[in-house]
């Protein structure tokens, strides 16, 4: 047998093995395969972590800032027995937010190392932006609460990319009155977006002149309408514990009305 007919043979040995490695490997391959994907529990595809960063919706916490504290959590007297607490925060994230983040208060009194009150919930954290989180009112008959302190379960913490851009919201003609009987805030709310705004949880913080919070209100609108402007007016049924200096009215848009801490 000469060297041309070996060859040939070769040849047609090797498609044979290549035509069945196709018709049979293949679907074998395929049947199964699994592409990568960002709920498989694994890190594959060009994710960071596992089903976190890369082309993945959620956002791996080692790629995002810690939030910030904006001075001390506060209890505030609002009336006789009736208090509320609130945290500043803010979030440097410019793309990434929390849809619910868990957050404790635990409020306490002048000689306490119980708490007088724990306060639980979960709140929206929005990207690139501060927010308030705000409880209350409630009472405390008997008992003085002094201090409270602010606590995230930065272990439940779910990051996650968002890239829309936000209605430019505005605050404008901003006034604070009688703040020697019943303290008074008005003030304008506009938005520059071309579509509806829904959803608007807006918190006003009022502070003294070292920069402590001595006052707290919220209110919400439901909408915002293209080239509306929605009166703001927040109210306290007494004097602040602590002479005003400044304030200022933070805006959140929420996800839905389900997140209303």
């Amino acid at each position: 047998m000469n060297q041309w007919s070996i060859n040939r043979k070769r040849f047609i040995l090797f498609l044979i093995i290549l035509i069945l490695v196709v018709l049979i490997g293949a679907p074998i391959f395929f049947f199964f395969y699994k592409a990568p994907t960002c709920f498989d529990k694994k890190q594959n595809g060009d994710e960071v972590g596992v089903d976190c960063g890369g082309s993945c919706s959620l956002i791996c916490t080692t790629q995002t800032l810690p939030l910030i504290m904006k001075g001390d959590p506060r209890v505030l007297r609002v009336a006789t027995s009736t208090y509320e607490v609130i945290s500043y925060i803010e979030n440097p994230n410019v793309s990434a937010e929390i849809l619910l983040a868990p957050y404790t208060f635990n409020i306490y009194g002048a000689n306490s190392a119980v708490p007088l009150k724990t306060i639980s919930g979960q709140t929206f954290v929005p990207k690139g932006s501060s927010f308030v989180v705000f409880e209350g009112p409630f009472n405390l008959l008997g008992d003085i609460p002094v201090r409270t302190t602010f606590s995230l379960d930065n272990n439940s913490l779910v990051w996650q990319k968002n890239l829309n851009n936000l209605p430019d919201l505005k605050i404008k003609d901003s006034t604070l009155s009688n703040t020697d009987s019943e303290p008074r805030l008005e003030a304008g709310l506009t938005s520059s977006s071309l579509v509806s705004v829904l959803n608007i949880e807006l918190v006003a913080l009022v502070f003294d002149d070292k920069g402590n919070t001595v006052g707290a209100s919220k209110t919400f609108i439901d909408s915002l309408r293209v080239g509306e402007s929605a009166p703001l007016v927040f109210v306290w049924p007494e004097p602040f514990v602590g002479k005003p200096a400044t304030f200022e009215i933070i805006p959140r848009i929420l996800p839905n009305k389900s997140y209303i801490k």
